[in-house]
């Protein structure tokens, strides 16, 4: 699942950007070649199969050591990656990928069209991450070394951006092909095509990746990257202002942002992309099956007040049901409504409750994973106006994941989640079954729209498709959303070219990726 953990910090966060914008110069300058770039971060990988599960912490290695055939800049732009071009067929049922030429594994065995297609097929066969998101692949046809056909079932205007988004990283067939992809040795020290060799991790400590010097294309400069796991947040950022580490993937506390952006030290960047959070509801058992106290929540909040109190005016209240961004298909007249306690109130009491001696309606839970801890409590607030006292269930990530996900036994919980880089996304969130659709909403009419959203290639009728998905959104209420995503990116002055800070970012993956990256120590 993708769920983002810190909610009050700033962050490096695992999605692509939309858009980004340095406050301060950023003075067009001839990269230099070497350094070490030290990065923490506060989880550490237990494997690195960059395919068969969801696997954030693992993702600075991923994306650094092994290439997709596509890949998201930061400007939420689909470009190639290992692939140098790509075209549909007239009917849209095929799709042909042109690979760079000569291009090289770590170990040194050459890469082809055979290993795209072992990757595709392995995904496919056993049910990786991005499995379901490339269902419409019928199959995979290697052309010759470095032409490789895709045959689709039917014309699908989103299979670009699942190539292109998390779980699609191309892996060596000769390492991994006759073994389990889950147990292969491969996963402990992975071997790609990408900018960057695995060269160790010494558990409980740090690993560290080194320069590819037959990489295909510009870069890298650096020498090496080490990722020091920290995680305590208060100890990464003493790390951070120490000198001990050039990036902190905990992020900077925001109190802090304000004084970061008049020391010329720093570069801090304004960060905003395609992702929302919201509250969450139990759709298939509990009380929210009601639609009426689903209508009191909506009426409850205040999501103004949660963007000043909590999120610290960074980002926006979602005002809409999808992310702002889609502005080609927002639909004026199912927005998200303002608060209105006392219509609240009548909701709950049409429902058929009444107020108890402690002047409370009735009770539930909101169980959430890391991060909430600071929301819920306005949230809490909000709700007691209306006479809903709420209760905090705050755990690990496992705990969460075995009782919300897997047990499916919770009133109330949240998500925040990357909704892109296509539109077809919010099948993730609303399609039956779907990764991230935590409240185990089920619409047979949501199916069909988000299915034919997904095949219509024309803009205006897809457009309205999606429209209509709004409407029944507003209508059923799975979801109320709160706030679309927005936070302050901090840097050293000293690291050139970051994926997130740079104005050259659309040549590489837009969060994380360091080919780009160099360290400018002149004024050492």
């Amino acid at each position: 699942m993708q769920k983002i953990k810190k909610l009050i910090v700033t962050l490096l966060c695992v999605f692509p950007l939309i858009n980004t914008m340095a406050m301060g110069s950023v003075q067009a300058q001839d990269p230099v070649e070497g350094g070490t770039l030290v990065v923490s971060t506060a989880a550490e990988p237990e494997t690195y199969n960059p395919n068969a599960a969801p696997n954030n912490a693992a993702k600075v290695v991923i994306e650094n050591v092994m290439n997709k055939l596509l890949k998201i800049n930061g400007y939420s732009e689909i470009v190639p990656d290992i692939a140098e071009s790509y075209e549909f067929s007239e009917d849209g049922l095929n799709l042909t990928f042109h690979l760079i030429p000569d291009v090289k594994w770590h170990d040194g065995e050459p890469f082809s069209a055979e290993d795209v297609k072992w990757t595709f097929d392995q995904i496919l066969s056993e049910e990786g991450f991005a499995a379901s998101s490339l269902a419409d692949i019928e199959e995979v046809e290697v052309i010759d070394e470095n032409t490789v056909n895709f045959k689709l079932s039917e014309p699908n205007a989103g299979i670009l951006s699942a190539i292109a988004w998390h779980g699609t990283q191309i892996m060596p067939k000769h390492i991994y092909e006759g073994t389990d992809w889950l147990d292969n040795e491969a996963n402990q020290h992975p071997i790609g095509t990408g900018p960057f060799k695995f060269k160790e991790h010494i558990p409980g400590d740090y690993l560290v990746l080194e320069k590819n010097e037959e990489y295909f294309k510009e870069g890298p400069y650096l020498d090496e990257v080490v990722v020091r796991f920290i995680p305590d947040g208060d100890v990464a950022y003493q790390a951070f202002l120490n000198g001990e580490t050039d990036e902190n993937r905990n992020g900077v506390p925001a109190d802090e942002i304000p004084t970061m952006e008049e020391n010329e030290d720093y570069v801090v960047t304004d960060i905003s992309f395609p992702n929302m959070g919201n509250i969450v509801f139990n759709m298939k058992d509990g009380i929210f099956t009601d639609k009426k106290l689903r209508e009191a929540v909506l009426y409850a909040i205040d999501r103004q007040d949660m963007l000043e109190k909590n999120y610290r005016g960074n980002g926006s209240i979602a005002e809409y049901y999808i992310p702002y961004q889609y502005a080609w298909a927002l639909n004026e007249d199912a927005k998200v409504p303002e608060r209105d306690v006392e219509r609240a109130r009548e909701l709950i009491e049409e429902a058929g409750y009444e107020l108890n001696e402690d002047g409370y309606y009735f009770e539930t839970t909101i169980d959430t994973y890391p991060g909430w801890d600071n929301f819920v409590p306005i949230l809490a607030q909000q709700l007691e106006e209306v006479g809903i006292k709420l209760n905090h269930n705050s755990m690990d990530d496992g705990s969460y994941d075995e009782k919300v996900l897997e047990q499916q036994d919770f009133e109330l919980t949240m998500h925040q989640g990357y909704i892109g880089p296509d539109i077809s996304a919010l099948a993730y969130k609303y399609g039956t079954g779907q990764a991230m659709n935590y409240g185990i909403y089920s619409s047979e009419t949501m199916d069909a729209l988000l299915e034919e959203g997904n095949r219509e290639v024309d803009p205006e009728k897809r457009a309205e498709i999606y429209r209509e998905i709004q409407a029944l959104l507003a209508e059923e209420l799975p979801t109320i959303p709160t706030w679309n995503w927005g936070a302050k990116l901090v840097t050293k002055a000293y690291v050139k070219g970051h994926p997130m800070a740079d104005q050259d970012s659309r040549k590489i993956n837009g969060e994380i990726e360091f080919t780009n990256v160099w360290l400018d120590n002149t004024n050492e």
